[in-house]
């Protein structure tokens, strides 16, 4: 199964969100999670209509979108925020309308229930079926508990989609 990772982080690829979207695609080669950074480009996005579109369309290709985002003082940063407005403004949010939903998220663990109420606020608008969110300190991977907690995770996401859970 085809799962689009759009990374809230500004610092791409290198985030520490990214690592834990690295540990699940480790542990879970049979799917595929494709990343795109929208944050981190999401002045070219806004720019370039063209852009945008070829997101949209590798979300129409996927299962189901993760929502990938480090949190910054109760909230995602202002540039998934304004990514998530382009795709109304542009008219990508049908892309978005039928498929699966799920956040994870990275932080001190201070208030994430807002943002993780803010994402699947979101993802209801778009129209999509959200499977629930994983909210992680920034250190967390390092330890066992945590690595088996995010493998739970991993495994209902994929598991919800197969089964056409919503």
């Amino acid at each position: 199964m085809k799962i689009v990772v759009l990374n809230g982080s500004p610092k791409g690829p290198t985030s520490v969100t990214m690592q834990y979207v690295g540990y699940m695609a480790k542990r879970h080669p049979e799917h595929e999670l494709k990343v795109l950074h929208v944050a981190q480009q999401v002045h070219g996005l806004a720019k370039d209509p063209g852009r945008l579109e070829a997101i949209a369309d590798e979300i129409r290709g996927a299962d189901g979108v993760l929502w990938a985002f480090p949190l910054y003082i109760l909230l995602v940063s202002s540039q998934y925020k304004r990514f998530i407005e382009l795709i109304g403004e542009s008219g990508a949010a049908g892309a978005f309308a039928g498929r699966y939903a799920a956040a994870l998220s990275t932080s001190i663990n201070f208030y994430d229930n807002a943002a993780h109420a803010y994402i699947r606020g979101i993802s209801e608008d778009l129209g999509m079926k959200y499977l629930g969110f994983y909210s992680a300190n920034m250190h967390d991977l390092m330890r066992k508990p945590e690595q088996e907690r995010l493998e739970l995770f991993a495994q209902s996401i994929f598991q919800g989609i197969a089964n056409g859970e919503s």
